[in-house]
């Protein structure tokens, strides 16, 4: 059963514009996501076959193809399963916006790093019951943000969350997962090297060290980095940390861990409708992915997309 929410703006309810039963899918898997494995694949697809679902499967051949297929997508594909982590989503999220046609249902088939849509959406791991979850198609919406002309799925951040992410190459990304991550935050966290994010939200003006712009409630795989938001609602919170020092960000990954980030003393957390980010030498991310230093306005997308969550 699906539950209807009007999106912001007056759209078409997402809900109500794709088709209502799962008959043909699409699967587009990223091979160098980090925790692609491709025996997993083939269990999805077998099982979409064996419940009487049409399924094709396709491999992306380079950066920003799956952008490419999302907006060419055939009209008559019901359902776009994205096979990779939160990166990959974003550039199909990002084809399917360009669509002329309707967006079919977005489902996601979890590969990633991190996976933070999947944990948001408590998407099963499993594929034979990622493959029963899209056969089911209980859908919500999803609510996304935009920086600039460029959408996201959960997050922009600048700071020390973008200075790690910049700090990771790819490579490396891929070998180690969230090692690599842990290992460049302590490193980046010792080298005490921060500086001054300057944050215009609202008409209002903040100094920080650390940034995030979010549409999801978790952050870094299954950690909430705050409890007043979800994907599938709408809206946007601004989560700050006002310094780096190492003791900081110690006891600041310690509150996440716990679910306590929101009792932390350096830490802020409020509801924003139009934010920048800005400061000298200041480095961002957006969805887990480097991005290039943008003074962009910050807003949510006024478009929503149905996603498969679980039955």
């Amino acid at each position: 059963m699906n539950d209807h929410v009007t999106p912001p703006g007056g759209d078409l309810d997402p809900l109500a514009a794709v088709a209502p039963v799962t008959r043909r899918v699409l699967v587009v898997a990223n091979p160098i996501a980090g925790g692609f494995r491709y025996k997993a694949l083939e269990r999805y697809a077998a099982r979409l076959d064996t419940l009487g679902v049409r399924v094709t499967v396709w491999l992306t051949r380079y950066a920003g193809n799956l952008t490419e297929i999302a907006e060419e997508l055939d009209p008559g594909v019901d359902t776009l399963v994205v096979g990779g982590g939160d990166g990959s989503i974003n550039e199909a999220v990002t084809g399917l916006l360009r669509r002329p046609h309707p967006a079919p249902a977005l489902g996601v088939l979890p590969f990633g790093t991190a996976n933070v849509l999947a944990h948001e959406l408590a998407l099963p791991f499993r594929p034979e019951a990622m493959a029963d979850a899209t056969v089911a198609r209980r859908l919500a919406p999803l609510h996304l943000g935009r920086i600039g002309d460029r959408p996201f799925i959960l997050m922009v951040s600048a700071g020390f969350d973008g200075d790690v992410v910049h700090a990771v190459e790819p490579a490396v990304k891929r070998r180690w997962g969230k090692l690599a991550y842990a290992s460049a935050a302590v490193r980046l966290a010792l080298a005490a090297q921060g500086r001054d994010v300057i944050v215009e939200a609202d008409g209002v003006t903040r100094v920080c060290r650390l940034a995030v712009v979010t549409t999801a409630g978790f952050y870094g795989g299954p950690l909430a980095i705050t409890r007043n938001t979800h994907v599938t609602r709408a809206g946007l919170r601004l989560v700050t940390l006002s310094d780096d020092r190492p003791g900081t960000l110690a006891g600041a990954a310690l509150a996440l861990a716990r679910g306590r980030l929101d009792r932390h003393p350096a830490v802020t957390d409020v509801e924003v409708s139009a934010v920048r980010l800005g400061g000298a030498g200041v480095k961002l991310q957006i969805d887990g992915d480097k991005l290039a230093a943008t003074d962009a306005l910050i807003t949510a997308e006024p478009r929503v997309l149905a996603v498969v969550t679980r039955p």
